[in-house]
């Protein structure tokens, strides 16, 4: 059995194919497979892929005959593959010569279902430069324990990013848990996935000498999302499907995913253009009310979490898209506001704001006054 598969999917990145499979066939880890699936590039892309078949033996082209989308080019690729682990990379990216041995290594050394790296670089295309990633990594390698928290938590060092492509997954675990990408163009199908693999409970390591380069560039999916609302409507399916599987498979932990599936989609929906944001307010209202978060179920100490946290509360008790704007900017002034003072040295805590599904709180002068909301009423 050949060591690790590697996924490409590609689709007009003719500018950036080249670095990225350069990148990939010089790896230190040897014993691989490239598979390159183009999903109807109009570019130059499927001539370079050609261009790289003929100088190394490992790489493989699939062609879809119509363009199916990201999630669905990798179906592709994990239905032809045959390595004991699966990586994917994008097609505009590329990664450290070590990349996939320090993760292959790391994956048999505990034994593990799926082997991370946050050690993501961030290429800033604009000012063409390397950026450090936002991730909060402590040590190299390390094993952890499983939990549904450290999803998309940038703060640990357990994070389990909300992306595939900085890691590398066992293939008979994705086999053996029937777990694959919807069958649809775009739109958080990376959480999809991901949410779905932890409910699994696998086994987590990580090892973050594993460099990945991450391209930021125009035509990117924000870009995408401003000016495309089926992007919003494709995520709101995508988290939709990820809580309908915890609803027939893990009702146990599905207080735990609330949160997590509410990010992604209002990820898209705050990179929207205003009108989309209008146009889509009761889409959003119908997904927010099908979600059950508690304020137990973040940790507020970061205004990350109290962002969105105060975005899922502004749209369920909201009347209109303008209501909805007034108690969002309402309540992330005030959680600004809180946290600020919060700040000051040897402060006295005087005045203080805090939110939760059913009582809105305020603390002054040590008197701690709560306000009982109502479906409509802040």
């Amino acid at each position: 059995m050949l060591k690790l598969s590697i996924i490409i999917p590609v689709y007009n990145v003719e500018q950036y194919l080249r670095q990225c499979i350069d990148s990939i066939i010089n790896q230190t880890l040897k014993d691989i497979e490239i598979i390159c699936v183009d999903d109807c590039s109009t570019d130059n892309s499927y001539n370079i892929l050609e261009e790289y078949v003929k100088k190394d033996k490992r790489i493989k082209i699939i062609k879809h005959d119509i363009n199916k989308g990201l999630g669905p080019a990798r179906n592709t690729g994990i239905k032809f593959s045959k390595g004991e682990y699966i990586g994917f990379i994008d097609s505009d990216d590329y990664i450290s010569l070590d990349y996939f041995e320090n993760l292959y290594n790391t994956a048999k050394k505990y034994n593990s279902d799926i082997t991370s790296t946050l050690n993501i670089k961030l290429y800033d295309m604009n000012s063409n430069k390397i950026n450090n990633s936002y991730y909060n990594f402590k040590k190299k390698e390390y094993k952890s324990d499983w939990n549904l928290k450290y999803i998309e938590n940038i703060f640990s060092y357990n994070a389990i990013a909300p992306y595939v492509w900085n890691k590398i997954y066992r293939r008979s675990f994705l086999i053996d848990k029937n777990i694959e990408f919807m069958n649809i163009k775009f739109g958080c199908e990376d959480s999809n996935f991901t949410i779905k693999y932890m409910a699994h409970q696998p086994r987590i390591s990580f090892n973050n000498k594993s460099i990945i380069y991450y391209r930021q560039r125009k035509n990117s999916l924000t870009d995408i999302v401003k000016i495309n609302k089926e992007s919003v409507l494709s995520a709101i399916i995508h988290m939709t499907d990820a809580l309908k599987y915890y609803e027939d498979n893990f009702t146990d932990i599905l207080d735990d995913i609330y949160y997590k599936i509410w990010i992604p989609v209002f990820n898209f929906y705050s990179n929207s253009s205003e009108i989309f944001k209008r146009e889509l307010y009761n889409n959003m209202v119908d997904f927010a009310n099908k979600l059950q978060i508690r304020a137990k179920h973040i940790d507020s100490r970061f205004i990350y979490n109290n962002y969105y946290y105060n975005s899922y509360l502004a749209l369920i008790s909201s009347k209109d898209y303008n209501d909805y704007l007034y108690r969002f900017h309402s309540l992330d002034k005030m959680e600004y506001l809180d946290n600020k003072i919060s700040q000051i040295d040897n402060y006295v805590k005087i005045f203080a704001i805090s939110n939760s599904m059913y009582y809105f709180n305020i603390i002054i002068f040590g008197i701690k006054i709560s306000f009982k909301k109502m479906r409509y009423i802040i």
